[in-house]
């Protein structure tokens, strides 16, 4: 095991509107699959395997530790460690953030870094997990750095290294930078990473509607390679995806497309050529739930997963009942198809995904942030051609984990994830799922 430093202790109006809404969905009826049985009980075993604030001694939750986890993890076979951000803190003088490690088994937690803000290093980082490129890890944080803008930062696999100078700093807001205020993290084409920022560009606004961006590791040169323009997408929050043809990637928006609540699209890199797949839809002006039969509405920061020809993603609202969609796609967008709607009154079931699904062989896992019998959301899994839908967890009261935001990641036959509250301590979790035998 490796010598470690001792533990030391804008949004734009529409999502602060859908977020007010998800809040008031807590306890609203829940959704169940065509397939699915009505209140049937989750059929996984959970296991709280830490809680932000509580420290190494059980019941003590006013320690100084990361809090309100939005991201999810990251494995690293090599040290077998698992790897994660926390957009806060819970000590009152530095609420910016940490990186943490952990072992599977829930032993050996260690702050790796404080995030310490403005101009010096990045702060609250947010979604998707950090990247692997070699043996760094690359992350970004939404503010901090010399612009208080977002920064690009790198940190060794084994927790050492933390990147001081910050990588990259993403300048000062405006309709024709390069980009700033990333939400999420990378897709690797060997040595370059490719991500999206929330603003910036030479698109839209006084801000601008965002960028796709490529950051070379071997240099640290950052190059802007599209600027979103409102009609074709706006503010990505979500990660890329890459194609096997290793040219052309896949990613959402949660605003902007022909209905103002997001679009999939491809972007050839070869070709320099974008693409608008997909427009979700919200009839009769009814954001943010935007009740649609046959479409969702607003990816909120969610990453496709890709099956051959096939995509899928979630939405946070749209659907039949307004309260969220599973959906699957071709890559040339044609067969757009809801496999689930989440929302259906009189079941348990989960209500609005946030985050990313998790593609297994032909199942997929996925989280929703609310419902569930106590309203602290669900994990579920569902196959690839819409049948097997089962709800296989809802968290329950303190000091289970409660409300996860991002999706999970599968360690011999055990998910991994984390959520936003919940735990002894309230501050966050981080929770081991063991899924039905097939």
């Amino acid at each position: 095991m490796f010598s470690r430093i001792p533990f030391d202790g804008r949004c734009i109006l529409a999502m602060v509107a859908m977020l007010a809404v998800a809040l008031s969905l807590t306890m609203a009826p829940a959704a169940v699959a065509q397939n699915a049985v009505p209140d049937a009980m989750p059929t996984g075993t959970e296991t709280v395997l830490y809680s932000f604030g509580e420290g190494p001694t059980a019941g003590k939750c006013k320690v100084s530790d990361g809090a309100d986890p939005k991201g999810s993890l990251t494995f690293v076979s090599a040290t077998g460690l698992l790897f994660g951000l926390t957009s806060t803190t819970t000590s009152e003088g530095n609420g910016l953030g940490t990186i943490f490690q952990i072992m599977p088994s829930g032993a050996g937690y260690l702050i790796d870094h404080s995030f310490t803000g403005t101009k010096s290093d990045g702060s609250d980082p947010q979604h998707s997990s950090m990247t692997l490129v070699g043996t760094v890890l690359y992350g970004t944080t939404l503010t901090g750095g010399q612009h208080n803008n977002g920064s690009i930062f790198g940190i060794n696999d084994d927790g050492t290294g933390y990147s001081s100078p910050l990588l990259f700093d993403f300048p000062t807001s405006a309709a024709n930078n390069a980009g700033d205020m990333p939400y999420s993290n990378f897709v690797a084409a060997g040595s370059v990473l490719y991500g999206m920022t929330s603003q910036g560009g030479h698109k839209g606004g006084l801000t601008g509607d965002g960028v796709i961006f490529s950051f070379d590791t071997t240099s640290n040169t950052y190059t802007r390679v599209h600027s979103f323009n409102g009609a074709d997408g706006f503010a990505p929050h979500g990660q890329l995806i890459l194609d096997p043809n290793g040219t052309t990637f896949y990613g959402m928006t949660p605003v902007g497309g022909s209905a103002n609540v997001g679009v999939v699209f491809s972007f050839n890199m070869a070709k320099n050529k974008y693409k608008v797949l997909h427009n979700f839809a919200c009839p009769n002006n009814g954001a943010p739930m935007c009740v649609a039969n046959n479409n969702g509405a607003t990816p909120d920061h969610g990453t496709l997963v890709q099956s051959n020809s096939s995509l899928f993603g979630l939405t946070t609202f749209g659907g039949k009942y307004g309260a969220g969609t599973l959906f699957t796609m071709h890559t040339d967008g044609s067969h757009f198809k809801i496999l689930q709607s989440f929302g259906n009154p009189g079941s348990n079931d989960g209500i609005n995904p946030y985050g990313s699904l998790l593609l297994n062989g032909t199942t997929l896992y996925g989280t929703t942030r609310l419902g569930g019998s106590k309203g602290n959301g669900s994990v579920f899994q569902i196959n690839t051609d819409g049948t097997g839908y089962d709800r296989i967890w809802e968290f329950q009261p303190a000091p289970d984990a409660a409300k996860p935001i991002d999706n999970v990641i599968l360690l011999d036959n055990t998910l991994y994830g984390m959520t936003e509250v919940g735990g002894e301590c309230g501050n966050g979790a981080i929770f081991a799922l063991v899924p039905p035998a097939p």
